[in-house]
């Protein structure tokens, strides 16, 4: 456990309400005032601890930023709720929800403990659903009866009311348990990275280089210096021109890129296309603790787009009225101009146009010459205005091709007019061997 965990799990145990100075925390722990400052700010972004003006930095109860788990506290937050009875089981999860739109013999049939049934002032039902394990939601903004919120307490259910009406609590409802399934489905560096990584110290020399090449069959480690921290990264590159002798923390590469356990794969992808590198050490506050490599990436990836839970995204919404077609050098899009990217004028959106061309060019790349790409650098040259519900054609042309870069052109057609230029550059991300 580092210092700075250290100091994070003291703050937890600390009563709510303490008061935490740097220098009381310092001295406490024993350790510099700088180590204790960044606690406190890590702990200021987990929520530990706030920081009020001329009263200092208190501790509080955490919070959670996003929904993690959706339980019965997370809807009553959702739908603005009020708590009847019942509270006691506020911190169970829900497993699903339900309408309770039918007779009372009809609707037991469905319910299973842990569910939330959402219904009206129908009082024999919601006793009926309190019965059957699952909490009770009273829409309308109604009360119940006092034998009911004591069955709710006495079975620690919580049976809340809420002003909303019944379709928009389900639609509430619904969109929490799609960003709390999305934000656990998000893959992370911890998810894919070895977490054995090979590595050298500075003090080791070229021969031991060699040797561990010999036995790895590796070309590129990461360097740590003598407390385990990430110092650099040495290659083959590094050691054409070394002695044996020569010791790696002198020619190694210095301030190499990382990322850290909770790096998202999406955002280490683009850092190993930008950089143009095959493998990315993993960091924790600077300690050594893994590796990733861009096979692993685009294996991660290539799983990750096959999933269910990933939802439909704002590029979705725009290619789906667009028919693809491959022409020489380069791809065609066909297709209406959809409602969502209309802006406050009833005219399309120069933004939404902007982006419709951008992703036209990353997918005549990556179905032309089937590699994965990232902008790079788009310039929009020529553009005009154009009516909701007209039919147009993007013609992404590939001008130049290279073994990292790839150059286009897009134009926008409708009638025979032209709509809109741009030329757009893309690095391309190519699965490459590490030894």
């Amino acid at each position: 456990m580092t210092k700075n965990e250290k100091v994070l799990e003291y703050l937890k145990s600390l009563p709510e309400g303490t008061r935490i100075s740097v220098r009381s925390l310092a001295q406490a722990l024993k350790i510099s005032e700088g180590t204790a400052y960044k606690a406190i700010k890590d702990a200021e972004s987990m929520y530990l601890v706030t920081t009020i003006p001329r009263a200092g930095t208190i501790r509080t109860k955490q919070k959670s930023k996003q929904i993690e788990r959706l339980t019965y506290e997370e809807v009553k937050n959702v739908v603005d709720g009020v708590i009847l009875g019942g509270e006691n089981g506020l911190n169970i999860e829900l497993h699903k929800f339900l309408i309770g739109a039918m007779t009372i013999e009809e609707m037991i049939k469905y319910i299973q403990p842990g569910d939330l049934i959402i219904l009206g002032n129908r009082e024999d039902a919601q006793k009926a659903a309190l019965k059957a394990g699952a909490a009770v939601l009273i829409t309308g903004g109604f009360d119940t009866k006092d034998d009911i919120k004591k069955l709710a307490n006495d079975l620690s259910l919580p049976l809340i009311s809420t002003t909303y009406d019944t379709f928009t609590v389900a639609t509430l409802i619904n969109k929490a348990i799609n960003e709390s399934m999305t934000k656990k489905k998000i893959l992370l560096v911890n998810n894919i990275m070895s977490t054995n990584p090979v590595y050298m110290t500075v003090d080791q020399t070229v021969k031991e280089w060699k040797m561990l090449l010999g036995k790895t069959s590796h070309t590129r480690y990461p360097v740590v210096d003598n407390n385990g921290l990430l110092v650099g990264m040495v290659t083959s590159r590094d050691v054409a021109k070394a002695d044996d002798s020569d010791k790696i923390g002198d020619i190694m590469s210095k301030n190499p890129v990382f990322v850290t356990e909770t790096t998202t794969v999406a955002f280490a992808a683009h850092l190993m296309i930008w950089w143009n590198i095959e493998v990315l050490p993993v960091t924790n506050n600077k300690e050594l603790v893994g590796i990733m490599s861009r096979e692993d990436v685009i294996k991660a990836l290539q799983y990750m787009s096959k999933q269910p839970q990933i939802g439909e995204a704002i590029q979705d919404t725009i290619f789906k009225d667009f028919q693809m077609e491959k022409i020489q050098d380069g791809m065609k899009f066909v297709g209406t101009i959809p409602q969502s990217m209309i802006n406050q004028l009833g005219t399309v959106s120069s933004s939404a146009l902007m982006m419709l061309m951008c992703e036209c060019g990353v997918a005549a790349v990556t179905k032309n010459k089937r590699f994965d790409a990232v902008v790079d650098n788009f310039l929009i040259y020529f553009i005009r205005p154009l009516q909701i519900g007209k039919n147009i054609e993007v013609n992404a042309i590939i001008n130049d091709f290279s073994s990292n870069f790839c150059k286009l052109e897009i134009i926008v057609v409708n009638e025979g007019n032209i709509i809109a230029k741009a030329l757009m550059s893309l690095r391309l991300l190519k699965s490459k061997k590490l030894f």
